[in-house]
């Protein structure tokens, strides 16, 4: 266990907000513009984020609107959902990630039903693996493919999505997927129901994650 432990914590220091000291770290550079960019170290390299997208976390903005973080949602309140990208470079899911977990469903023939909701979107319901186990999960869930999309690693996007029309706060959902240099983004979605809009969702993810710079 300690030896575990001390492999995470090995990992969290190679982001900027690892907990507590990190012996060796790569330290900061010097900011040449602190009003325009924040700071951000992810797999022991360091990146300017605009400032207005800028997070603890990463980055966020809000849906549909496309704001920035720093400008707010659009109003009326409840109408404009605020769309998490949640960078890290440590606890990477194992494999199957993405869709190749879909395309094993398949194999396995744990597909429940797909469907398609309209041209570029599919809608799967499928028994997943434990991620660790891999044993069958008893639950099913719903992804949301873009199936004329690709992410940085080729895979068509998913998103694990659910709706709630009577209270959209309820709604809402998470996707991941490597994104560059072992740097992982997780989009996280708390409410909102955003499922149908996967295809342009997933763009306007690229787009902001396209600002990032190296320092």
């Amino acid at each position: 266990m300690l030896k575990e432990e001390a492999a995470r914590r090995s990992e969290m220091c190679r982001d900027s907000f690892a907990p507590g000291p990190c012996p060796g770290a790569t330290p900061a550079p010097l900011n040449p513009d602190p009003n325009a960019f924040g700071l951000h170290k992810w797999n022991n390299r360091w990146f300017k984020v605009p400032r207005e997208y800028h997070s603890t976390i990463g980055m966020t903005f809000y849906w549909p609107s496309k704001n920035p973080s720093a400008k707010g949602p659009a109003k009326p309140l409840g109408t404009d959902w605020p769309i998490e990208l949640y960078i890290r470079s440590y606890d990477i899911p194992p494999e199957l990630r993405g869709y190749r977990a879909i395309e094993a469903a398949e194999r396995d023939q744990r597909i429940i039903r797909r469907e398609t909701v309209r041209p570029g979107l599919d809608r799967v319901e499928y028994f997943p693996l434990h991620p660790f186990t891999g044993e069958r999960s008893s639950m099913p869930v719903t992804e949301y493919v873009a199936t004329e999309r690709r992410d940085p690693e080729g895979q068509l996007p998913i998103f694990r999505c659910k709706k709630n029309l009577s209270n959209p706060s309820q709604g809402g959902g998470g996707a991941g997927f490597m994104w560059r240099d072992g740097i992982l983004v997780e989009v996280l979605i708390r409410g909102g129901n955003l499922c149908d809009d996967w295809p342009e969702l997933f763009d306007e993810v690229t787009r902001v994650l396209n600002l990032i710079q190296k320092v």
